[in-house]
């Protein structure tokens, strides 16, 4: 299999190649951004990647986003590398359409299982074009993002004039177990009527065409709002505070999200935040046998590893509720505010991050940043607690606690 080796230092690009070589890849070399993004636009793509962060032209994370967001290009398996231990970074990757992500130097051993994962993925995967669809009453723009079997396409509906996000799975690559995912995601999601979550206007449910039609939030995701807009401590607090109204919105329906994260929140030009992407949600009442819905068919969990709960982590379906949901709220505000991940798993790979989030405790945020509030930082800890019965119990009851010191800071500021 072809793979693209992206990096301007020519002497890390000799000791990559030597590494890879008794790998079996048939490795092809960029120096810069602009000669990655051509070989992957090319009649013959690599269909594996290892992008370098910053390169010259063109920088690794944006050769990233515009081939993810190309209806031409295949799906291509990307990894982003970089040299900064920064979780900002490997949440702009993922937001990006990244697959992966490695922080150098790498270890040999690491990036091969990395690369045989990711090997395993695009053989399942044919290297077809993901040609712009026919949707009945819809005008199809442009690609918003796509995945191994899906595609999200930005739209207008024409009876309407009101804009969507398309998503839509290709019949060919999806397995039964994609199928009835994305089933019960449009069966979630038509449930759903809060103002903090994507409303779902259409969809269509048969083996050989299947999509919805959400509405489209004209803005950005969470982490590229943070990242670009910086808004101030107080504000991201209160952001944080209206995703737990949107998620006590969606337990009162019974309905866990189970992977919430700053891709999975946009954020509308109002600079109010919505919740998107059900896809890997559950019913808090599971039947009882057959296979977990928190794992896939081989057994793996389900989920991104930096904002998992233990529980999550550790694959303890029978213990994954709609706290877990408040868990992955706190790690992303501990994230946004402190610049560092509750269980230090910022630079770790998939399988590490699992097993730290599984089996370490979460870092008090005072530990980081002695002078951080001790109100928030009680907050903070109750919320990452290793035991859910020791969190908030509710969306709610956290939100209450975010407002609560919001208006206690505010009160003390104005002398009152």
């Amino acid at each position: 299999m072809k793979l693209l080796i992206a990096d301007d230092n020519p002497v890390w690009r000799k000791l990559m190649q030597a590494a890879i070589a008794p790998w079996g890849y048939r490795v092809v070399f960029a120096e810069n951004g602009r000669e990655a993004l051509d070989a992957l636009e090319s009649d013959d793509p690599p269909r594996l990647a290892l992008l370098d962060w910053q390169m010259p032209e063109i920088e690794g994370v944006e050769v990233c986003r515009r081939i993810k967001q190309n209806p031409e290009a295949p799906f291509t398996y990307i990894i982003l590398l970089t040299s900064r231990d920064r979780e900002e970074d490997m949440i702009e990757g993922l937001d990006a359409g990244a697959d992966d992500y490695l922080t150098k130097p790498i270890v040999a051993a690491l990036l091969k299982s990395r690369l045989a994962s990711a090997r395993r993925i695009v053989e399942a995967v044919p290297p077809a074009q993901w040609t712009k669809p026919q949707v009945d009453g819809f005008d199809i723009h442009h690609l918003i993002g796509k995945g191994a079997f899906a595609t999200v396409w930005r739209a207008t509906h024409v009876a309407t004039g009101r804009l969507a996000a398309i998503k839509i799975i290709r019949a060919d690559l999806a397995t039964d177990l994609v199928f009835e995912r994305f089933a019960r995601e449009v069966q979630v999601m038509r449930k759903m009527n809060h103002p903090g979550i994507a409303a779902i206007y259409a969809s269509h449910l048969e083996r050989d065409f299947a999509y919805y039609a959400m509405e489209l939030v004209d803005g950005e995701s969470l982490g590229h709002y943070v990242a670009s807009q910086k808004p101030k401590a107080t504000k991201i607090i209160e952001m944080m505070a209206q995703i737990c109204d949107a998620l006590q919105h969606a337990h009162s329906q019974n309905i866990i999200h189970r992977d919430v994260k700053p891709s999975n929140v946009m954020v509308g030009r109002d600079g109010q935040p919505k919740l998107v992407d059900f896809g890997l949600s559950k019913s808090m009442f599971r039947a009882y046998g057959g296979p977990s819905s928190n794992e896939t068919s081989e057994g793996s969990v389900l989920g991104t590893p930096l904002f998992m709960s233990p529980e999550q982590a550790r694959g303890d379906a029978d213990r994954v509720d709609h706290r877990s949901d408040l868990y992955a709220v706190a790690t992303m505000l501990y994230l946004f505010l402190l610049r560092e991940h509750p269980h230090g798993a910022g630079s770790m790979g998939r399988e590490e991050t699992i097993q730290t989030i599984a089996t370490t405790e979460a870092k008090r945020a005072s530990s980081i940043n002695e002078k951080f509030n001790p109100q928030l930082d009680d907050i903070l800890a109750k919320c990452l607690a290793t035991e859910p019965d020791e969190r908030y119990q509710t969306a709610g009851e956290f939100a209450t606690a975010l407002r609560g010191f919001l208006h206690d800071r505010a009160a003390s500021r104005s002398g009152l």
